[in-house]
Parts: C-alpha cells; structure tokens; sequence
C-alpha cells in the first residue's frame, strides 16, 4: 500500500476542507497523493512503513527488527545493489556467491525479496537485483507477516517502487563514473496530467544504463533497466497504480581467487603451475572431461623450475620432455620441497573474457485500492515476472533458467468488527513454473593457473550445451543432478489482527497463513542420461520414474503472536513467536519435492525508543531460530540454526550532524554433518591435487568446528557513518565499518583477517546541478568476501576492491 501511509506534509495537511473543495479534480489529486507519499528522511521514526504489519505505520510499533533505508541514505550510502545492503543496520551481510547478487543475505542465510509487497521470482544468483525501480527499501529482519508469501526465516526486503511525480513536471539526468572503469548514465521524469475523462494521473519513467567494468580483470557489469510507472484516480475511493520494469544484463560471473591458502590471504602468495595437457581433438582442443582426474599434480616449466629449485630436490620430481615441465611429486615434499609461489593482486581473479552470465527480467506490479470508507480497505495486487538466463565459465561450469510466476492477492482492512482492533484478512493464489539445467559435476575451479598471461586450452573444460565432436550436450552426463523443471499452484487465506489497548501503550499482533502448494516436477528433455556410453536406457528412465514421483502436494498453516508495550513515553519493549513452513526454492525457482518446504521457527525480543523530542531512535534485538535449508547439490534439506543480537542508532546530534550506527552479533550453525564440498587444502596440497576437484560426498564433522558454525561472515560488525550538511548546498559524509576476523570455510583452516573498512564523500547541490563525489576503502584496507559456505568454500576467496573513486553529476530540470 504504498501510497495510503498517512504521513503528511505540513503545509498540504493545513489546508482547510473549504478550500480543498475549490481546487480542480488534478489539484485535488496532487495534493493528497503528495501528502500520502513516504517522508524522505534518515530518521527511521519519520519514515512509514508502507503496510507490512496491518496498521502498524512507525517503525516503533512493530516487533520486529527493521531497518528503513530511505531515498536519502540509499543516495548518503551509495546503495546501487544488495551487495551494498552490508554498509547499514544491523544483520545484513555480503557473501560472495560467484559474482551475482540475486537475492540478499539477513541474519546469515539467503532472505527473500518482495516489490511492493509481493514475492518475486526466487534469484538466487541468477542475476543482481535490479535498483532502476527502486525508490526505497524496507529491510525486515525474521519470516514475512501472515499477508506476504512465506519466506526464509533470516528475513527479506521489501522494494519500495518509484512512485510517480504527483507535485509539478520535473525529472533529472545523472551520469557517474569511477576509477575503474564504470560509466553508468540514468534519466529520470515524471508529471501528473489528466487522463481522458479529466481522470487525474500522474506518470514516472526511470531509464538507467551502465558500461560495468570493474575492479576484477575482465569482469564486467553491463545493464539497460526501463521502469515505468503509472497512478490514476478513476473515481473517488478508488485509486489505480501500475508499475514495470524490463532489465537486460550482460555479465560474468566472478569466483575470485582459486587455490586458497593462509599465506595467500596473509602475504598474497599463489600457489603456480598448471597440470600436464589433458586437452582431445575430440574436444575441440579443450580438455578430455573424462580425463580430468588422471593430471591433478601440477607441473612448472623446465625454466622456472630450474631456476628456482634446488638441483638436488629437483629429480625428486616428475620430468615430462614432451612438455618440457617437472611435475610436483609426494617424494619431493618429503625430501623437504617447497611449493613455488608468486605473488597476486586482488583483481587477477579466476575470469575469461568469454565468459558470460547474461539475463533478462521482466516484472509487471499493481495495486487497486477502494478506500471510500474509512473504516475499510479493499486492496487488489498483482504480480507477473518473467526471468531467463544463461551462464557458461571456461574453467567447467554451464547453468541455464527460465522462470514466470504470476500472483494475484486481495487483502480487506477493517477497522470498526472489534472494538480497538484492526484486522487484515485475505486470499491469494500464485503460480509458477521453474526450469533449471545445471553443469558442475566436474568444475576444476584450481586448474588454471590465474596469474599466467592467458588461458591455457588445458583449463578449458567445456559445460553444459557444449558437445564434443560426435557427441551430445553435458547436461545429462551425471544422470539428473540438478537439472529440473517444475510447476507449482500455491492458494492462501490469511488473517491478522492488531489491538490497542490502555490508551494505545500495548499493542498486541497476532497472524496466521494457511496456504495450499500443488506442485509437478520433472527433467527438461534436453536432459538425456542414456546418450552417454556408460550409461543405460533402463537406468535413466527408473532415475526418471522416481525423480516425478515427487510430485504432489502439501499444505501447512503460519502463525505468529507478538505484542509492543510503551513502558515509559516513546520505550517499547516488543517480543514476537512465529512458527510455519517457507518454500525453499533450488536455484532459479525449482522445486524437487516435499524437500523444498522448510519448517522454521523465531523468537525475538527487543527494545525500541525515541528520545530528544524524536532526534534520537536506537533499537536492540535478540533473536533465534531454526530452519531447513535446501542443498540443490544433494537435492535435500539440511537443518541450521541461529541467533544474534542487533543494535541500531540514528541520531539528528545537531541541525546539521547526523550520526548512524549498528552492532551485530551472530552465529548460525548446521545440525546435520556436511555433505559434499570441496576439502581443505595447504600448498602443498594444491600443488598434488589442484588439476581437479577435490571433494568429498560423505557426512562429515570437521575436528575443529564440531559446533558446525557457519563461515563466510563476520560474526561481529560495528559501523558508524555520519553526515554534515552546511544548508548551503554542501555536505559532506563518511563511516567506518569493523568486523572481525572470519573462517572461510566449515574446517577453520583459513582464517581472514579483521577489518578497519572507511568511506568518505561529499555533494554540493543547486537548484538545478548537484555534483558528488565518493571514496569508498579509503585507506585501502585489505579485506575478504567469503564464498558459498558449504561447497565452495575451500576452494575460492576474494579480495575486496582496493579503493575506489566515485563521481557524479546531475541535472535537475
């Protein structure tokens, strides 16, 4: 309900009735749609949330941790995509899962994403999330409410579309640049004008499109984002309000470092060489996949190895004269060996120009809202998406989806069945169709060696629609794996209520969802187990046979209780429970069967206030939970478990100082033993085993974390950021962030270093230009992103971009 939240401007709230009268139809419409719209504030407290908890409009009054971002602090931060949601509040983190940030992470796990209220198209890391609609973001920590879908349990976002210009005809054109590389040029406008039959409307269309080189060498971020959005009043109590938004996006994928080690993180050491040539004409030249395990060992040139090897050592080691290369051996290490090493920067990354990650996303939203009684909201939302992509990495990993939902969901509001009471009830009925295909049962990721000039033909390894000569497409050459297609109708009834009592100091919330999931699942026909030699007809089609009989159906009910008591004026004490089931979707939306619906459970306790007449909000959380996770891998569900405590502050110290801070501490664990996932390896390691990957399928407890907590995150996170605005044009801002030292993996063998990360900018706006100018890393901190925790994580890393300049310029007309 984006644009029913009551929050007003002063000098359009003052208008008296009588003259409200006078005004024309489109006067009248401007008027109050601008009155409606969201307050552009940093201060949580002056910001409406836009319908997420029943009537609940301040942040003060839900039970919950949440964080409000804000057009301003979206431009103060510099938030152009979920990655970006790490720089403010608490719980939000980055998490390097291979370049692509499709779906944000909350509390230590994957969230969901909803737009205006409704849940998009399952991303895990199709694609980035486009930020060309955005105007805000809702940032709620826990399951959605009983009137969302359900969702994960570490929480989700909620994206405030563009909302049309409702007060005058304007628009602006922004260009900005970095020292990378990136050129990124949006156009924005918009007016309220007269529909035919003098029916009032306003209109906005946002157009951005971005040349995304970047930091890492060959990694780029290309996009064309078209967003388009209407409102309309076709009578009085009736309002009308349409959006879209169509996003190409021509990328690849970024894992960044293979073959780590501590004393790669430590001194930036990388462990060369590459194995002997396992390369077919078959294959095009490329390397023989069925050949991949038979060269792990790496192998230096004659002219290296002899030039940095003691003679006595060297015939330890394995001589190839047609290669002309020696190949590390065990009796060499245990002669007392040594690994060769060369030292490597962070953007020389594991990337080929010909790579690509490519992708498309159309999504189509709308409200219609009947609110000619005051007592009464009947609200109509709707939601179509359609998303594609296409993936392929030489170093062996191919990926390719399609997926449309569409979802259509009526919610009534009453505020007068129960005395002090409002109620939210409602249906909805969503469907969608997924299709995944998915090559990495071979993904040599530390085959090739990253600090050579260019690639070598024998770390090429063709995947997914590449054949080799005579041959069929990979995608089946491991049986069914995580190729699947699905179908799925969801229907939900739901109804929430919220009570003021003892002159509004308790509020007291409760909610519940039953939903109804019919799913059909199945193997794209593309898929062919039986073409490859060692395979049989018979097998596949009894893989095949079990793999359908998974279809079928469910149902389960979401609940939730919480309250808020004022203890003193403006000191709310909250706790809320929910219990239910998620749909834990596999990668790009597919569901494998009952698996896919995770049970998962919070509490949460909190304490939120406001002080100094309101220029001063601070927030404290404790939390826990519990929910299944879904292995696309293993085709299972896998328990964990977390919890965490959240502190928030936003300050308006002076008319002109704002500071904004955040503390997190978290920890979240699997119960069941690890399934499989690439091992820990030392140097010398790598060097023995690095040609292919090193993996175990078994369930396994590593000896130094049999807690099984998570890596891949700080624990613990400060930040701090502030802004000083002169009120002459100019402003200035910058923030610290510290987290602390991290495992990059389940095994603790690699440990990143703690963190001192610092951002500083400043803007000078006129009525019609604003220039601004950003430093991000200031002090060029070295840091790490963690890697999907559970099977990459022992054989990728990546190292933060060194510091990076920003500037902009913008045009107001």
């Amino acid at each position: 309900m984006l644009f029913l939240t009551p929050i007003a401007y002063p000098g359009l709230q003052a208008q008296e009735s009588t003259e409200a009268e006078e005004l024309p139809e489109l006067e009248m419409f401007i008027a109050e749609e601008s009155a409606a719209a969201l307050n552009d504030s940093v201060l949580p407290t002056d910001r409406a949330i836009s319908g997420l908890f029943n009537d609940a409009t301040s942040v003060l009054e839900v039970p919950r941790s949440v964080t409000l971002i804000s057009p301003e602090l979206m431009e103060q931060f510099s938030i152009d995509d979920l990655d970006d949601l790490e720089k403010i509040g608490a719980g939000t983190q980055t998490v390097n899962y291979y370049g692509l940030a499709g779906a944000p992470t909350i509390r230590g796990v994957k969230g969901g994403t909803f737009i205006n209220g409704m849940l998009r198209a399952y991303n895990r890391n199709e694609m980035p999330l486009s930020f060309g609609s955005l105007e805000a973001i809702e940032v709620v920590k826990g399951p959605a409410p009983a009137d969302f879908s359900a969702t994960k349990v570490g929480g989700f976002v909620n994206l405030i579309p563009k909302s049309p210009f409702f007060d005058e005809e304007k628009g602006s054109i922004k260009l900005e640049l970095d020292n990378w590389g990136r050129k990124t040029l949006s156009a924005d406008f918009g007016a309220p004008f007269l529909l035919p039959g003098d029916t009032p409307a306003a209109y906005r269309v946002s157009i951005t499109t971005q040349d995304g080189e970047s930091y890492y060498d060959d990694i780029y971020n290309d996009y064309t984002s078209v967003y388009g959005a209407i409102k309309f009043r076709p009578k009085d109590g009736v309002s009308v309000f349409l959006g879209g938004e169509y996003f190409d996006y021509k990328s690849n994928e970024n894992v960044g470092w293979n073959r780590p080690t501590q004393e790669l993180i430590d001194d930036g050491e990388y462990v060369i060489g590459e194995p002997l040539n396992a390369t077919s004409s078959d294959w095009y030249g490329t390397v023989d996949r069925g050949q991949i395990g038979s060269t792990t060992a790496l192998a230096l040139t004659a002219e290296v190895a002899e030039a940095r090897i003691d003679p006595a050592l060297i015939g330890f080691m394995t001589y190839d004269a047609g290669e002309d290369k020696y190949v590390y051996t065990q009796a060499y290490f245990d002669n007392g060996g040594e690994v060769l090493t060369e030292k490597i920067d962070g953007n020389e990354v594991l990337s080929d120009p010909g790579d690509y990650a490519n992708s498309n996303d159309l999504i189509l939203f709308g409200d219609i809202v009947f609110d000619s009684d005051p007592d009464r909201t009947i609200t109509v939302k709707g939601l179509f998406e359609h998303m594609e992509t296409e993936k392929n990495s030489s170093y062996g990993y191919a990926f390719e989806s399609e997926q449309d939902v569409i979802e259509l969901k009526t919610t009534v509001t009453d505020r007068t069945l129960i005395p002090y009471t409002t109620l939210t009830y409602g249906a909805s009925i969503r469907y969608s169709e997924a299709l995944q295909l998915t090559d990495f049962w071979d993904e040599p990721f530390s085959r090739r060696d990253i600090t050579q000039d260019t690639i070598s033909s024998n770390t090429i390894v063709l995947a997914g629609d590449d054949s080799p000569i005579g041959g069929v497409n990979q995608w089946g050459r491991f049986g069914i794996g995580s190729n699947g297609e699905s179908e799925m109708t969801q229907l939900a009834a739901f109804l929430s209520g919220q009570t003021k009592l003892f002159e509004d100091r308790l509020i007291l919330l409760g909610s519940t969802r039953y939903e109804y999931a019919d799913y059909d699942v199945g193997v794209p026909s593309v898929v062919d187990f039986t073409k490859w030699p060692w395979n049989d007809e018979a097998g596949w089609d009894a893989d095949l046979a079990e793999h359908e009989a998974n279809s079928g159906d469910t149902d389960f009910l979401n609940w939730s209780i919480g309250l808020n008591f004022e203890l003193i004026d403006n000191v709310f004490l909250y706790g809320n429970y929910q219990e239910g089931t998620s749909v834990n979707a596999s990668q790009a939306g597919v569901i494998s069967g009952a698996g896919n619906f995770a049970e998962n459970n919070l509490w949460e306790v909190g304490i939120k206030a406001n002080f100094f007449e309101g220029s001063l909000f601070t927030s404290l959380a404790y939390y826990e939970w519990e929910q299944s996770s879904f292995d696309s891998r293993e085709q299972k569900s896998n328990e964990i478990e977390g919890e965490g405590i959240e502190a928030e502050i936003t300050w308006l110290v002076t008319d002109h100082l704002t500071l904004i801070g955040s503390y997190t501490w978290q920890e979240v664990r699997r119960v069941s033993g690890l399934d499989y996932r690439s091992q820990p390896h030392s140097e010398e390691d790598w060097a023995l085993l690095g040609g292919a990957l090193d993996a175990n399928t078994g369930n396994s407890i590593p000896a130094a974390n049999t807690d099984l907590v998570y890596p891949g995150s700080p624990q613990q996170v400060i930040k701090l950021f502030g802004i000083y605005d002169f009120h002459n044009g100019f402003q200035v801002n910058g923030g610290v962030t510290w987290q602390e030292e991290f495992y990059s993996s389940f095994d603790h063998n690699i440990e990143l270093p703690a963190a001192l990360i610092s951002s500083l900018g400043a803007k000078y706006t006129t009525e019609k230009w604003e220039v601004a100018f950003n430093i991000d890393n200031l002090t060029n901190e070295d840091y790490f992103y963690g890697s999907d925790p559970t099977f990459a994580a022992n054989t990728l890393v990546t190292k933060a971009p060194e510091r990076t300049y920003t500037v902009s310029f913008k045009y107001m007309f």
